[in-house]
């Protein structure tokens, strides 16, 4: 696995990509749908979903914002969004690194994006910059690898496989830094709102208990089976690692604590 900038880690062309990208929604929907509704989304509203992957808020978001609202849905692949499109639905495919963004809007939402792009750092201004006075940002990113990931060891179960979990997240950690992404993205959300002029910054950091062999657990057996190969030839993990990760996945009796995701909202400034 050579370096390589701004290169996404994962594939739409792989053809179980819709599947993990829904298990990723049955771990983190419910945590975004929240966010969401406390920051006030509804009818009438104009958001930018940027991202939107398999589609799961962009729908939701559809939803809330009702027949007055508008709502813009972009992705680099919208293979999985092209059912969206309606008369104030707009499904894009836009490179939120290069092509301009047209318009302003009462919301930005992003969730697992900025984490890719070596670039991120430019990217939280340029989306300010498409807020209406008054308009919210929010972004989700993951925060695993490390101490991040130690402090869930604990709630593994099996106890005696938390050690080969931590080597996974380790694993995908260093995976990530040479593809120009950054596993602990996440926690520096907050302080990059605060850079780029927003008011009343806020964040949250979560992570759900996960079965094996669920719905939640799906994401994990599924990215194993996407990005282990790639772990593997780099060297960073075992070919038996990987298969006794994707047995863990799918066992009934195991139970982990999922990557964290952290959540980070502010406004635009009034005036």
């Amino acid at each position: 696995m050579s370096a390589h900038k701004d290169r996404y880690v994962f594939s739409a062309e792989w053809e179980n990509e819709r599947a993990r990208l829904g298990g990723l929604a049955a771990l983190c929907d419910p945590t975004t749908q929240r966010h969401l509704t406390a920051l006030g989304v509804g009818p009438g509203w104009r958001c930018l979903e940027i991202g939107g992957g398999a589609g799961t808020i962009a729908r939701w978001l559809a939803s809330a914002i009702g027949p007055a609202g508008r709502l813009v849905v972009t992705d680099l692949d919208t293979r999985f969004l092209e059912d969206l499109r309606s008369e104030r639905v707009e499904v894009l495919r836009h490179d939120i690194r290069t092509d301009p963004i047209e318009g302003l809007f009462d919301l930005i939402h992003a969730r697992a994006v900025l984490e890719y792009l070596a670039s991120r750092g430019e990217i939280v201004p340029r989306l300010v910059a498409a807020l209406r006075p008054g308009g919210v940002l929010l972004l989700e990113d993951v925060l695993f690898g490390g101490a991040a990931s130690q402090a869930l060891a604990p709630a593994v179960m099996p106890p005696e496989l938390a050690p080969l979990l931590q080597r996974l997240y380790d694993a995908a950690s260093i995976g990530y830094q040479r593809a120009g992404a950054d596993s602990q993205y996440g926690i520096q959300l907050p302080s990059a709102l605060v850079a780029a002029g927003l008011e009343d910054v806020d964040a949250e950091v979560s992570s759900a208990l996960v079965r094996g062999g669920s719905v939640r657990a799906l994401w994990y057996g599924l990215t194993i089976q996407q990005f282990g190969p790639r772990l593997v030839d780099a060297g960073l993990l075992s070919a038996e690692e990987a298969d006794r990760l994707d047995a863990f996945s799918r066992d009934p009796a195991a139970r982990f604590m999922s990557v964290a995701m952290v959540s980070a909202w502010g406004r635009r400034p009034a005036r």
